[in-house]
């Protein structure tokens, strides 16, 4: 006798077979991400080679710059790792600005439960890195839901001639975590249904592609 598709006969319901096929396939998507960037070509073999067009300075008031890194981005073996980067030129006064990252899960890792977690590597006029302090990344939301973004501060070095938008491989072995999140929850209350508040944290993985905003300040 035939099944005619009944989801309770048959084996596993088409529905929990349906969740299995998403998550299989985000986890394949990031390890596709992750084994990507293993096998990308450096594009140089120093600083120097790099292309650094001027960013330029913003406020808060206009459009921040847009860095979006993904599997065409190009790459470089940095001292932390290797990781597709975006490079730029400081522009004059610059120097001693506070630098502000802005970036959140796009569509790509909120499906994959991660987002690209980004570090800054600065370097003088020679083209030399500049030691500087860790990022402190801290998640921004009016109401302690999922609905905010993650913003990263941190100043500019008074040398820093350059400055490029990376990741490690410290930060990919990491996930960022909101710790009180918010959200509504229908439950049954005898023959009634009631919507209650629900707390709990959330957690996301660190990728290797992404987006982030870029505000320079002062």
């Amino acid at each position: 006798m035939m099944d005619n598709g009944n989801p309770a006969r048959g084996g596993l319901p088409w529905l929990v077979l349906l969740v299995m096929s998403v998550l299989l396939q985000a986890c394949a998507s990031v390890s596709q991400t992750r084994d990507a960037l293993r096998t990308a070509e450096a594009c140089c073999d120093d600083f120097a080679a790099m292309s650094f067009p001027v960013i330029r300075s913003v406020n808060p008031s206009d459009t921040p710059v847009v860095v979006e890194l993904n599997d065409r981005s190009p790459v470089y073996s940095f001292s932390t790792g290797k990781s597709y980067f975006s490079a730029y030129a400081l522009s004059h006064g610059q120097p001693g600005s506070d630098l502000l990252l802005m970036f959140a899960p796009g569509r790509f890792n909120a499906l994959n439960s991660g987002t690209f977690c980004p570090i800054v590597t600065y370097l003088n006029s020679q083209h030399e890195p500049i030691a500087s302090e860790d990022l402190a990344i801290r998640w921004v939301s009016a109401d302690k839901s999922r609905t905010g973004y993650w913003t990263a501060a941190q100043t500019v070095p008074a040398a820093a001639s350059y400055l490029i938008v990376h990741t490690s491989d410290e930060m990919l072995s990491r996930q960022l975590s909101i710790d009180a999140v918010t959200e509504n929850q229908t439950i049954m209350v005898g023959y009634a249904v009631a919507t209650i508040p629900v707390t709990r944290a959330a957690g996301y993985r660190c990728l290797p592609v992404g987006e982030v905003q870029v505000i320079l300040l002062g």
